[in-house]
């Protein structure tokens, strides 16, 4: 009677488990640094979903272990978004080399593919092509994410170990661009000074429109810059009219700023907005094969000087440079060809930041370097800097393109010169440049401005300066780079706007990082012997022990049970 009274009561004890199961969904993530877990960005993107989502991933294959590996963190991280969706989140995984039809899709879209040669014996290797590429699909719109992207060193080697750490970003930076925003943030482009305007810079401009509502500003006449309401108190926001500049870019000025442009860019800043710069201080035209560099007057020392900001007025040389299109001969009509150009350096080392976290390289052109000066209640941080091999070169310059193609200085004259400062992030309590002066007038604002004048912040702002201002530009050179070397010029801006913008979603996953826990090569390669016979005999010998013990057990049990 006992026996049937247990049965039945572990019966309904499971019976109510699986309804509780059935209504309250949860896991339990019983790693240390929680590595099945999503942030909450990614759960606040997947909350966002306007409809069913579809991600086809091309990772499928006989590939080696680590790459399997891989593939099996793409699909553990796929599923725990597909558990927590509120909307249908389906994937599959699939092998793009039985599919030719996709492999012509790839070159039309420029996939490059990543070799990987398979070892089929002691003497023999097979050489295999992945594409790891995922798309997502949401009603018309596909995403592509290159999954490997930011992880690709120089000598074509993939750390899959750091990879797997961005497989969440990566997913989630895609599902950012299909989660409904509502009303998009609104980012100003400054104008008046010769900027470059989007029409010149149509990828930007694409992917900007996707998360953002752009409109030119021009403050010379003294229209005051409200910051977005986002980053203003609540009791503030229900007194303002409109939205508010999320964000203000000033990409490539070439004219004077007068003292009330200044004014009101400081007053933004103060005001708790945030300011990108994209702006060089020299002037160079390379049309007719040599020029003479000259600077620009722009009239902004005194500001970045309070900011923080002291410009080297130089421009940087890299032996790690990007190539320019030269005339190699004539053959009815010019033969170009594209060389080394020390005056375009590729950029690679960035400090870990949510802003360059998945930055490959990129490509400056004829840019300049600037230093930080310590101020109270501002935080500097160098975002790139040029590489050991490059200097500073001070002054007026005579550059002859045919001359310095010839004539390549050698590299012992940059050794010592390198780690030139080339982007920087100020974040803080920023003092007013007029703290003590009148606000300024001209003859375009002649009224005295409206908005209170503030002597220092009154909220925390932040601006950051690249020290290009054609960084956003196409590269119009035929020569490639290099082919193992991406150019991100267009994520380096996006994330610098994103952050700027406090973009917090895709921020909280980026600054989100796993202890991927290495295995020690020196230890690997002296014990390898020892190593493998653990592996393969100890649980073996476990097994038999286990199986010995199990059987002395019994008997001595059984031997019991008969006395």
């Amino acid at each position: 009677m006992k026996k049937a009274i247990y049965f039945f009561l572990l019966i309904g004890t499971l019976s109510l488990i699986l309804l509780v199961g059935e209504q309250y969904f949860f896991r339990i993530d019983l790693t240390q640094e929680k590595r099945y877990t999503l942030s909450s960005g990614t759960k606040t993107l997947l909350a966002r979903l306007p409809q069913a989502v579809y991600v086809t991933v091309y990772l499928e294959g006989d590939f080696p272990y680590p790459i399997q590996r891989y593939r099996r963190a793409v699909e553990t991280m796929l599923a725990e978004m597909r558990a927590i969706a509120p909307k249908p989140f389906n994937y599959t995984f699939v092998n793009p080399a039985r599919h030719p039809d996709l492999l012509r899709l790839f070159k039309a879209r420029g996939v490059q593919p990543i070799p990987i040669d398979v070892r089929v014996s002691q003497t023999e290797t097979r050489r295999q092509y992945m594409y790891p590429i995922a798309v997502m699909r949401c009603g018309q719109q596909d995403i592509w994410i290159d999954l490997i992207k930011g992880h690709l060193r120089p000598t074509g080697e993939i750390d899959l170990l750091e990879a797997e750490q961005e497989i969440e970003y990566k997913l989630a930076a895609g599902l950012r661009q299909i989660a409904v925003y509502g009303e998009k943030p609104l980012l100003g482009m400054l104008t008046g000074h010769g900027e470059y305007t989007l029409d010149k810079m149509p990828q930007l401009r694409a992917e900007l429109e996707r998360f953002y509502r752009i409109l030119p500003v021009s403050v010379k006449r003294g229209q005051a810059l409200a910051p977005a309401k986002a980053y203003l108190p609540e009791t503030l926001q229900k007194k303002l009219q409109g939205e508010g500049f999320a964000a203000l870019l000033v990409i490539g000025p070439e004219s004077t700023f007068t003292e009330r442009e200044k004014y009101e860019i400081e007053q933004y800043l103060l005001r708790g907005g945030r300011v990108l710069w994209l702006l060089d201080h020299h002037r160079i035209n390379l049309s007719e094969g040599s020029t003479l560099t000259f600077l620009r007057e722009l009239n902004l020392d005194d500001l970045f000087f309070r900011w923080g900001w002291r410009p080297a007025y130089d421009l940087v040389q890299d032996l790690s440079c990007g190539y320019i299109e030269v005339v190699r001969g004539t053959y009815d009509g010019p033969i170009w060809g594209a060389e080394k150009w020390i005056y375009y350096p590729i950029v690679y080392l960035f400090p870990p930041h949510p802003i360059t976290r998945t930055v490959d390289a990129v490509l400056y052109r004829y840019a300049g370097s600037v230093d930080t000066i310590s101020r109270e209640g501002v935080h500097h941080t160098i975002l790139a800097m040029s590489s050991p091999l490059s200097r500073s070169v001070k002054g007026t310059q005579v550059i002859d393109l045919n001359l310095s193609v010839k004539n390549p200085p050698t590299p012992e004259s940059f050794r010592g010169k390198g780690f030139r400062p080339m982007a920087v992030l100020s974040e803080g309590w920023f003092v007013s440049v007029f703290r003590d002066r009148e606000p300024p007038t001209d003859e375009y604002a002649p009224l005295p401005p409206s908005a209170r004048f503030l002597p220092a912040s009154g909220l925390p702002g932040k601006v950051l300066w690249i020290t290009d201002g054609e960084l956003a530009l196409p590269a119009e050179v035929q020569g490639r780079a290099a082919d193992y070397v991406p150019l991100d010029n267009l994520t380096f801006i996006l994330n610098c706007i994103d952050y700027l913008t406090g973009e917090t979603t895709l921020t909280q996953v980026r600054s989100r990082s796993l202890q991927m826990r290495r295995l020690h090569p020196q230890i690997l390669r002296s014990y390898s012997v020892l190593i493998q016979l653990l592996n393969l005999c100890l649980p073996l010998l476990l097994m038999t022990g286990f199986g010995i013990g199990l059987s002395l057990w019994r008997r001595h049990i059984y031997r019991r049970s008969l006395l």
